[in-house]
């Protein structure tokens, strides 16, 4: 009887075994978490990208990017060289970069240059129409033949509202071609009857008081305000959020360097989110002071007009090259060879 026992209780706890071992082995493996693999970036030169310059706060994403190190971050190395003759040192191929106003590279790509556009600095124009406090215009019919000053008849401002009021209107004023400093001294003499300018230089006209503390002057038909005084806003004679200055490249350099070129967007992108996150933050008014001389109370009230992006506003950009054909500049719009192709997904 002992030994029936003994042998039925070996039994049991070999079947328990054998259920133990069978259980353990139905059980799933716990999960191990695997390390993602590193994502390859774009493949860097190792040479600096030059990028010739003329100081602006509209360029303030470059200025925020290079000052914070979000170029170097990503182990790019990057120049700044100021020039104002930035589009032909791009074109001959003594810098890479350029931001500048996309007309004024419009017409070299148009003519088979080597430049092209591979990104948007900002948008919209912040470019108006001021005048003194106390002009007579009521609508913009009442701008006819006065001389009003300007950048230049390629300046995309100065297309935008000469195209509205000849258009829609059947007026025009007479261009009295300034710098915006010296446009805004013209007014100050009386010599000019408006002046559209951008900004920082409208918050400097607007910031201008007379001998008994009163504004100088205001702006007109910008979309914000009312002129006739019925009591409803006039709209913007540029149109509806039209685009402003663009990141332009050598062709060479895109096509030999393009991971550069991609890195340098990637950081500016970074740098836009920081402006616009609090455009009149100390550093960032900082940084914009360090690289422009104008009133830091100008860059203050001009910083949030400055609507950051990267995304090239490329139909409307198009519309430009179509006004320079139709004025004569340049023989034909380039379309979508405007843009770089290898940004193509990106940027547009």
């Amino acid at each position: 009887m002992k030994k029936t026992i003994c042998v039925f209780l070996s039994l049991m706890a070999f079947s328990a075994a054998l259920w133990a071992g069978a259980k353990r082995e139905e059980a799933p493996a716990p999960a191990v978490q695997q390390p993602a693999a590193p994502q390859a970036g774009p493949a860097l030169s190792g040479k600096p990208v030059i990028v010739a310059d003329a100081n602006s706060t509209h360029h303030l994403n470059l200025y925020v990017a290079y000052e914070k190190g979000l170029f170097a971050k990503r182990g790019l190395e990057v120049e700044i060289q100021q020039t104002s003759s930035g589009v032909a040192a791009v074109v001959g191929g003594e810098a890479d970069i350029v931001f500048n106003c996309p007309t004024g590279v419009i017409t070299p790509i148009a003519k088979g240059q080597n430049i092209t556009i591979i990104g948007q600095v900002k948008i919209p124009c912040t470019s108006v129409l001021v005048v003194p406090v106390n002009a007579p215009y009521k609508t913009p019919a009442d701008l006819k033949g006065q001389q009003i000053a300007g950048l230049s008849t390629t300046c995309c401002a100065v297309i935008l509202i000469r195209d509205a009021l000849r258009n829609q209107y059947n007026t025009d004023f007479e261009l009295v071609t300034l710098a915006p400093g010296a446009a805004i001294a013209a007014l100050d003499a009386g010599q000019v009857k408006g002046a559209i300018l951008e900004e920082p230089f409208v918050a400097l006209a607007l910031l201008a008081k007379d001998a008994q503390g009163n504004p100088k002057y205001k702006t007109l038909f910008n979309g914000g305000s009312d002129a006739d005084g019925d009591g409803k806003i006039d709209p913007n004679l540029a149109g509806e959020n039209p685009p402003c200055r663009t990141i332009n490249a050598n062709k060479d350099f895109i096509a030999t360097r393009l991971g550069d070129a991609q890195v340098f967007i990637e950081a500016i992108a970074e740098a836009n989110q920081l402006i616009l996150a609090n455009p009149v933050a100390t550093e960032i008014v900082d940084i914009a002071a360090k690289y422009v001389t104008v009133d830091r109370q100008a860059i203050i009230n001009s910083n949030p007009k400055l609507g950051f992006t990267t995304k090239l506003a490329t139909d409307k950009l198009k519309g430009y090259a179509e006004a320079l054909v139709r004025q004569g500049t340049i023989e034909t719009n380039p379309g979508d060879a405007l843009f770089a192709s290898a940004f193509k997904g990106t940027t547009w």
